[in-house]
């Protein structure tokens, strides 16, 4: 299996050095433009992960606010184009759909009319074969990415790595220093925006779970991407009822999940003394976060969401995970399982960080 693993690593290495080239072989300028001189119009590739679509949105918003004369379009995919719904920092979210390959031929020729200036690669530890591709595609005529990842060839605007970085915030951050931007700077940390609709809906979802003036409001999260990320139903109800014991008159939990855990969600809420129910959709759990005092969550989407929101949270995390992809200057704790999978990750730390975070104390999210 490993040799498998490395036969594909280098297969995959091989097509992205021979497309760097071929995209270098179309570069027309060196070095960036003045964006302040006349109209841009920039295209920021993101078409992965929810996680990394929130961890961008704090670039997203400097890079569209750094000069009045850009115009920032983002590439998306449909599940991670949500987390911009209403962020007036992007002009045009352009889809581009995986799963339906048949209609990449229309998403070149939209990208192709739009005329795009510049195109901006948001992978900065790594080359992406796809990103490549789509900046060959968007015809851009100054593309930007960080330089010293083996695609030097296809930049025309490289900047260098963020010289200590470690949180993949950071990391992204050095892109900013193309648009004359400080890459250390606070402003660059995600951000979330919420419709009034939105934190009204969810401020409505936990009245009725009982919240109300001097109760604190947990939310926990039991959704995980992977297997190995997913903490067993049991203690997660051991650490709800231990709460539930310990501070049923100031404290409202609320369970959720995704559409596939509805079960998982009404065995954990009623073992833990807790409410539970469906979250219809993305959206609605960002807003649950935005208006909580507390997240407890594995390492998913809704730990970025906690960051963006300066929510505080307690995250479980596999080993060797936490310092890329933990929580990003806001506060909380992050606890690593002793072996691979989540599971090895005992209920007594958890209940006690969580115990530390509800004594810190604090308002309801700020929401971004």
């Amino acid at each position: 299996m490993q040799i498998g693993k490395g036969l594909e690593r280098a297969w995959r290495s091989f097509w992205i050095r021979a497309v760097a080239r071929l995209v270098g072989r179309t570069r027309p300028a060196a070095g960036p433009p003045e964006w302040g001189a006349a109209p841009r119009r920039v295209l920021f590739l993101r078409p992965d992960r929810i996680g990394d679509m929130i961890l961008s949105t704090g670039l997203i918003r400097a890079i569209a606010e750094s000069h009045p004369t850009i115009v920032l379009d983002v590439l998306a995919a449909p599940g991670n184009a949500r987390v911009l719904r209403e962020d007036r920092h992007v002009h045009e979210v352009v889809l581009f759909e995986r799963s339906k390959p048949w209609t990449i031929p229309g998403l070149v020729r939209t990208l192709r009319r739009a005329r795009y200036d510049a195109v901006i690669d948001p992978m900065p530890t790594a080359a992406s074969l796809t990103t490549l591709l789509f900046m060959l595609a968007s015809g851009a005529r100054h593309r930007v990415g960080v330089s010293g990842r083996g695609i030097d060839d296809a930049l025309t605007v490289p900047v260098p790595p963020r010289a200590g970085a470690q949180h993949l915030a950071e990391h992204l951050s050095a892109l900013a220093a193309a648009f004359g931007l400080d890459p250390a700077s606070p402003a660059l940390r995600p951000r979330l925006t919420l419709a009034d609709d939105e934190r009204a809906r969810a401020d409505a979802r936990w009245r009725a779970a009982g919240a109300g003036p001097g109760r604190r409001r947990l939310l926990v999260n039991v959704s995980a991407g992977k297997p190995r990320r997913r903490w067993p139903d049991g203690n997660f109800a051991e650490v709800l009822r231990r709460l539930h014991e310990a501070h049923s008159e100031r404290l409202t939990t609320l369970v959720i999940g995704g559409p596939a855990e509805g079960e998982s969600v009404a065995r954990i809420a009623r073992l833990g003394g807790a409410a539970g129910g469906e979250t219809p959709g993305l959206r609605d759990a960002f807003a649950l976060v935005a208006t909580a005092d507390l997240v407890l969550t594995p390492d998913t989407s809704l730990s970025h969401a906690a960051s963006a929101f300066r929510v505080p949270a307690v995250v479980l995390f596999n080993p060797g995970y936490a310092g890329t992809w933990g929580l990003y200057h806001s506060p909380g704790r992050e606890l690593s399982s002793p072996r691979h999978e989540l599971s090895s990750l005992p209920p007594n730390p958890v209940l006690e960080a969580v115990e530390e975070m509800l004594n810190e104390g604090r308002g309801t999210g700020d929401g971004g």
